[in-house]
């Protein structure tokens, strides 16, 4: 079989792993990869206060459970806001219970340099890591996928 990297010029290689394989995308709301390697799922959020959250949100933990990936990377680095306030309660309650059921250990929050974004990771975080889920930070999505695969090979635990 031909070496994958040799597919793949030069530093285009390392764009192409950070890319996963597309799931669905909600337009304006969300895009959703997998990343087969670390066992996650990447959702990089546009918006999050546009009707479609719930649905891209639950859509995605869902996904989680079919494809076997414990970890839930939520990617902030496009400044998409904030959930409003039914939709953190919602978060905190329903959501927090469909994660579980679908098997999710860990969400980690891809943080970038939005003050506004750290808020809001913040005030679901404090919630889902009370109902026994990880919840970590990170500054970039390389560093959240190298947590992913630590987190499918159980050594984060």
């Amino acid at each position: 079989a031909p070496d994958p990297a040799e597919r793949i010029e030069g530093s285009n290689w390392e764009a192409a792993e950070m890319a996963g394989v597309p799931l669905y995308s909600i337009a304006g709301t969300v895009d959703v990869t997998h990343h087969r390697a670390e066992k996650a799922l990447v959702s990089t959020w546009h918006s999050m206060t546009t009707p479609q959250f719930r649905e891209a949100l639950e859509r995605g933990l869902n996904e989680c459970g079919r494809l076997g990936a414990p970890t839930w990377i939520v990617d902030l680095t496009r400044n998409p806001g904030v959930p409003s306030q039914a939709d953190l309660g919602w978060i905190n309650t329903d959501c927090v219970e469909i994660g579980l059921r679908n098997g999710i250990r860990a969400v980690i929050n891809v943080l970038g340099t939005s003050a506004i974004a750290a808020m809001g990771a913040k005030r679901w975080a404090k919630t889902v890591t009370e109902n026994g889920l990880g919840t970590y930070d990170c500054k970039t999505l390389a560093d959240a996928l190298a947590l992913a695969a630590e987190v499918a090979s159980g050594k984060s635990e």
